[in-house]
């Protein structure tokens, strides 16, 4: 086999094969993402893989933009693979919203691509839920949404203390930044978004500069961001860190390092001090939400900030109504990166310590659809990749061993009974899942066979107990068997299947 063919064998980097036994953990996630979403009453659509290029650099901000796959039609139409699915969604209502009573509840699990650099958490592709209420202005919709994803993630594995909902509102964010005079709002934004990133690239930057290996770095500088945004009070142990004096020494500087961080790239876009400090310590506002709304409200600031505070409030009782208040907190440094949130914004976090990344994030996008031409429509939605929350639950050993989908292995023992022993098993799939193999094979070969895949029960036919309408049925874990009626097969088999 020459090199290249070898390298390409191994697929792309940052995509993935699923194998029937890593698909069957996906699964897991994806019944969870299906079936919460129909228990909420939200129904199921789709969009198109490709869209073009200015659908998401016009509305997804072109940091996204700049790591969407791109491509060129025959006709020369500058197009990418979707990179996310809120864009298409918008484009979707704009054409057709008015066919539909409001509010719209939809949801869709489509594959989206990304072109950023592959890491724990992270992949080229994935499958994203999307789940959106559409048509309504209202802290009960966000609240919902919050409660759904709640639902999704316990229901795919986690516990409640092992994930939380931060939550922050964009509209009390860019009314304080206003309050304070503060004109480059949307790069502020930006920068509140990735404030785990600025620790982490530092750490990194002064491992390299103190002789570490750069991938080496690179992982330890992911660990410690993951430390910090999950443990900022350091009440964990790390024996792997502490046992190392020059690693040790960033747990208690991390505080340190993000203050210095993010206060350089405020004033590096012409914040004053005062502002910078102002801006900085609104982001370290963060807990309980009911202690975050008293924080807030003993701010001195003017009356837009008082309503979104109030709208903050609000969104409170909703949370307990959906008994989720315990699943979140509130948290003025959730910025979300996206150009096109308006309102409440959240993201849901692992706690175990697993990955830094979040397992789910969206908010509230009410001028999105409007911008597209579509009038004032109100919208507010998450989106719940694949990839993080699989990486928690393998991590904490959650998903059940693998099982062949199959119940019930139908053997002939000869070609003569084969015609039979194929009608019994188209039977016998109207209610259960059946392999077949009418190869003429040998029995002592099927039975093998069926013991390879893990078959719990075998259906034997031969020519003898056939003339008296019976077949043998074997327990593959026992090796008992019996001798069933045909027409007592089905209620046999349900009393050991059920």
């Amino acid at each position: 086999m020459d090199s290249e063919l070898k390298e390409i064998l191994k697929g792309i980097k940052g995509n993935r094969d699923f194998y029937p036994e890593d698909y069957a953990e996906y699964k897991v996630i994806f019944d969870a993402m299906h079936n919460i979403s129909k228990q909420f009453g939200y129904e199921l659509y789709e969009g198109p893989i490709l869209e073009y290029a200015k659908l998401i650099e016009y509305k997804s901000g072109q940091n996204l933009a700049t790591e969407t796959y791109r491509l060129l039609d025959r006709e020369k139409r500058k197009l990418v693979l979707r990179p996310e699915m809120t864009p298409s969604l918008a484009r979707l209502i704009v054409n057709q919203h008015q066919r539909y009573p409001k509010p719209i509840r939809w949801y869709c699990l489509p594959r989206v691509f990304r072109d950023e650099t592959p890491q724990r958490g992270r992949v080229k592709e994935h499958f994203q839920l999307n789940a959106d209420i559409i048509g309504v202005n209202h802290p009960a919709a966000d609240a919902e949404i919050i409660a759904l994803t709640t639902s999704i993630i316990k229901t795919a594995g986690l516990k409640d203390e092992e994930f939380v909902c931060v939550i922050n509102s964009r509209e009390l964010l860019q009314s304080y930044l206003e309050f304070l005079d503060i004109k480059k709002k949307e790069e502020v934004i930006r920068i509140i978004d990735a404030k785990g990133k600025y620790v982490q690239n530092a750490i990194e930057a002064d491992l390299i500069k103190k002789g570490f290996k750069s991938s080496e770095s690179k992982v330890l500088a992911q660990q410690f961001r993951t430390i910090w945004q999950q443990d900022p009070r350091k009440e964990k142990n790390y024996p792997d860190i502490e046992s190392k004096s020059d690693l040790a020494q960033y747990l208690d500087k991390l505080m340190i390092i993000e203050e210095k961080e993010v206060k350089a790239a405020l004033e590096s876009i012409g914040l004053s001090p005062e502002q910078t400090s102002k801006v900085y310590d609104f982001t370290l506002i963060k807990g309980i939400p009911q202690d975050v709304i008293v924080a807030l409200k003993s701010l001195e600031v003017g009356d837009r900030v008082k309503l979104a505070i109030e709208n903050m409030e609000e969104l409170l009782t909703y949370l307990e109504s959906f008994d989720v208040i315990k699943n979140c907190e509130f948290d003025m440094s959730i910025a979300r990166g996206l150009d096109y949130y308006t309102g409440v914004v959240y993201e849901f976090l692992d706690r175990t310590g697993s990955v830094a990344r979040a397992i789910a994030g969206g908010g509230r996008y009410d001028q999105l659809v409007e911008s597209f031409g579509g009038g004032k429509i109100p919208a507010t939605g998450i989106g719940i990749g694949e990839t993080v929350l699989h990486s928690i639950l393998k991590k904490l050993n959650r998903f059940p061993s693998y099982k062949h989908p199959a119940e019930i292995y139908v053997a002939a023992i000869s070609e003569d009974v084969m015609p039979a022993a194929a009608k019994i098993a188209r039977d016998l799939r109207k209610d259960f899942s059946v392999v077949f193999n009418p190869f003429g094979w040998k029995l002592s070969r099927q039975l093998e066979d069926a013991g390879n895949r893990n078959i719990p029960n075998m259906i034997i036919i031969g020519k003898r107990d056939l003339d008296e309408d019976k077949v043998t049925l074997r327990d593959m874990k026992s090796g008992e068997q019996i001798t069933v009626l045909i027409s007592k097969l089905k209620e046999e088999l349900d009393a050991k299947i059920s």
